[in-house]
């Protein structure tokens, strides 16, 4: 790698994080011998049940079960079904002739799975259930209960499933924790939309390539105030556990008619020799990434996102969750691709099979300027530079190894709110 600059936008804030686990199966409260033949199947890895095997409590912007991920007053779940399953202890799996839908399930749009004799899932449904407002602060919303019949032709025969969601308010879900020296909790870096890019390699063929814009990072504070003790070390543990695990969306390219998803997860630990000056707005920590490269056709890339701007949600169109929930996180657009140019990406839609190569890279972002020593392959080429993450970047002049992508200048130091 030759060189990779990434500017970032600074804020100590009290946001949420954009961490997306797999969907999870919910056995809906049935007989234990038929609560594998059919399963409510919900955006969370780790469902709590509020009402035995059945109930999905959700807190209101929490990127593990709402996918909107924003806290706005109402959680929205992806909810589909999924038949043929191996997971509830006791049942084993039969071929279903049919699977029956409440009335409720029917009106919100919920579907089988197109086949009822081997392991799979129907298409997500997005369901949005919204807080209620008391005098004092919100309250959980109303609960949704659906049910459905899933009939067997072997004895025994009837499996019936319950699935009752609610909304309730954030109560921290997906928030670095209260520094306990009074000082801010997190900072969030996020890359900016203009005077990004990725350029690999020497020969100029893998440069200007796109950074994937909004992409969040979250470093929990810990140990500091904004006085006392303005210097923040990284609370590791927890950074750790608010990031998720990758790095924002999959990234499309097509370079020499070569398709490639990239799709760039944390390595552990996700940050080290992390710092933040609350005074200065001074930052230096360190990211590390695993990039998985996974070669596509040149009309396909990633699989896309049918939320048709940044924050919206829709299901995927490919993968291995195709017709699951997801939520847009990036709009890349490949001018060389043929076809629909425009990618609306998101990390809950990953590009199917394995990577063709991992290649791990440490970023070291810092309000600075970083050099990293990278092998010699020609004249005025011996270095990789990655330019300054202050707040604010401005172009500054070209680089010998390559002048026509300006290096950015550093703006003015970073506010903390």
């Amino acid at each position: 790698m030759k060189r990779s600059r990434s500017p970032w936008l600074l804020a100590l804030v009290l946001p949420f994080a954009h961490a997306r686990p797999s969907p999870a199966l919910v056995a809906g409260g049935g007989a234990a011998k038929t609560d594998c033949y059919a399963e409510w199947q919900v955006t969370s890895a780790g469902v709590q049940a509020n009402r035995g095997r059945v109930g999905v409590d959700c807190q209101d912007g929490d990127p593990a079960c709402d996918v909107d991920a924003t806290a706005n007053g109402a959680c929205t779940f992806g909810v589909s079904i999924c038949v043929f399953q191996s997971d509830v202890p006791g049942c084993i799996p039969q071929p279903l002739t049919e699977v029956r839908l409440s009335g409720k399930a029917q009106q919100l749009g919920l579907q089988p799975p197109p086949s009822l004799t081997a392991p799979t899932c129907g298409p997500a449904t997005l369901v949005t259930l919204g807080l209620r407002q008391g005098r004092k602060r919100a309250k959980a919303s109303k609960t949704l209960r659906l049910r459905l019949t899933a009939l067997a032709s072997s004895r025994p025969k009837r499996d019936s499933d319950v699935l009752a969601l609610r909304c309730v308010p954030n109560t921290g879900a997906g928030q670095c924790p209260a520094n306990a020296a009074g000082g801010p909790r997190q900072l969030t870096m996020t890359v900016e939309p203009t005077g990004t890019d990725l350029d690999t390699g020497w020969t100029g063929s893998s440069h200007n390539f796109p950074q994937v814009s909004g992409t969040v990072l979250q470093m929990c504070l810990t140990g500091c105030d904004a006085s006392t003790d303005p210097s923040c070390p990284e609370d590791q543990a927890s950074t750790d556990q608010v990031n998720g695990r990758t790095f924002g969306p999959p990234l499309p390219l097509l370079t020499q008619g070569i398709g490639v998803c990239l799709s760039s997860r944390f390595a552990s630990p996700k940050l080290t020799d992390g710092t933040a000056n609350v005074q200065t707005g001074a930052i230096a920590v360190n990211l590390h990434l695993l990039s998985d490269i996974f070669l596509s056709s040149p009309n396909r890339l990633c699989p896309r996102c049918s939320g048709s701007d940044l924050g919206k949600t829709g299901t995927c169109d490919s993968g291995p969750r195709q017709g699951q929930a997801c939520r847009t996180e990036g709009i890349v657009v490949v001018g060389n691709a043929p076809g629909n140019q425009t990618f609306t990406i998101s990390s809950d839609c990953p590009p199917p099979g394995t990577p063709a190569g991992t290649v791990p890279v440490t970023f070291p972002l810092t309000t600075g300027t970083s050099t990293l020593t990278g092998p010699n392959p020609g004249p005025g080429q011996g270095q990789a530079k990655a330019g300054p993450a202050a707040c604010g970047n401005a172009p500054g002049g070209g680089t010998p190894a390559d002048p026509r992508r300006p290096d950015p200048a550093p703006g003015p130091p970073c506010a903390a709110t």
